[in-house]
């Protein structure tokens, strides 16, 4: 990564979640300009580790290292901030903002998590510094205090209100960008977001069967065909009637170009090569999706804002969602269970396959 020089006059800028992808930023930010202060805010053995060693340990292509950091569990500690980003899990947005928004003070604030969560925070938080985005980096905390970068993906943040003047847009995109993790803006940034949540709603359904989304589900046919084209195109219907449309994003997760390419995955001259590549030593690399790290921890997940999203827009404009329904419904099942017994890859497409007789 090649650090920028200092791209705004920003003395502090805090995390609320700083968890992979809060920490991450968070933390490269701070290795990279080192007069900037960083507050994290997580909870937790995460937090402790962090506060016991005064630092947080990050991990990727550039090797490892300790950046040092201040750490705390409590709203006032990120008072001055001028720049907040908001990476709390989708499920505790609405507690979370109202217990931080009289410390935030008129800081701009970027959210970046996973569902489209700008419904609930522009009722809490200035909409005039309100910016949203996605993120297609792929992070995991894979101890206390210590974050791993598994793939530098493309960030995109937008305005969450034609409120925010581009200039605090812009601002924000260059401080983010200077973290080394490449960060782009978009006007469009609703589209961009339902793009990266149509991914998850395939992906978040490759849990169902703990299995690697990439080489044991899309690289294999039959889950392919009968569990991620049929979540998949439901998402777009259902995008379609509710008149939202999908804008393009960049890199691998992008969902328009994911699409043609699971198309042509099927054509039968390429089948032998797919399932070589599926099965040789040079597979793509394993995508972890914050379902299955909640599922393993015992923890309420993310699923009623992903796959669940679709589910209430089709309520909305009256279409079905009986794939994406499904997804939700066996995710809360394995929510409930003492010990997650996952199904088999096999079992998963079988009970869509069902479904798909059912809607003939």
């Amino acid at each position: 990564m090649s650090p920028s020089p200092n791209p705004t006059p920003a003395k502090k800028i805090s995390i609320i979640g700083a968890g992979a992808i809060g920490g991450m930023f968070g933390g490269l930010i701070k290795r990279n300009h080192p007069d900037i202060d960083v507050v994290m805010i997580a909870r937790g053995e995460h937090l402790r580790t962090m506060q016991q060693n005064g630092t947080v340990e990050l991990r990727g292509k550039w090797g490892s290292v300790s950046v040092p950091v201040t750490a705390s569990s409590e709203p006032n500690a990120v008072e001055g901030s001028d720049l907040i980003l908001f990476t709390v899990k989708t499920q505790d947005t609405r507690e979370t903002a109202e217990r931080f928004a009289s410390s935030i003070g008129s800081a701009t604030v970027v959210s970046l998590q996973n569902g489209i969560n700008q419904r609930i925070l522009s009722q809490i938080l200035p909409a005039d510094r309100l910016l949203v985005g996605m993120t297609a980096t792929n992070m995991g905390v894979i101890a206390p205090g210590v974050i791993q970068c598994t793939r530098r993906g493309m960030s995109v943040i937008g305005p969450a209100s034609p409120e925010v003047p581009h200039t605090v847009v812009e601002q924000a995109r260059r401080l983010l960008d200077s973290s080394g993790l490449p960060v782009a803006s978009s006007d469009a940034i609703l589209g961009v977001q339902y793009n990266k949540l149509l991914f998850n709603t395939m992906g978040y359904a490759s849990v169902l069967s703990a299995t690697d989304f990439l080489r044991d589900g899309i690289l294999n046919q039959n889950w392919r065909n009968s569990v991620a084209m049929p979540i998949l195109e439901e998402g777009f219907r259902v995008l379609h009637a509710a008149g939202i449309t999908v804008e393009n994003a960049c890199g691998g997760s992008d969902v328009l170009r994911f699409r043609r390419l699971m198309k042509i995955l099927n054509l039968p001259c390429l089948d032998t090569i797919v399932r070589g590549v599926a099965q040789g030593p040079l597979h793509p690399p394993k995508l972890v999706f914050s379902v299955y790290q909640d599922l393993m921890r015992n923890r309420p997940t993310e699923i009623d804002y992903v796959n669940g999203e679709i589910v209430r827009l089709a309520d909305e404009v009256g279409v079905p969602a009986p794939y994406n329904s499904k997804v939700v419904r066996m995710v809360h099942e394995l929510e409930r269970a003492t010990e997650k017994h996952f199904h088999s890859r096999e079992q998963i497409a079988k009970h869509f396959r069902e479904l798909t007789g059912k809607q003939r």
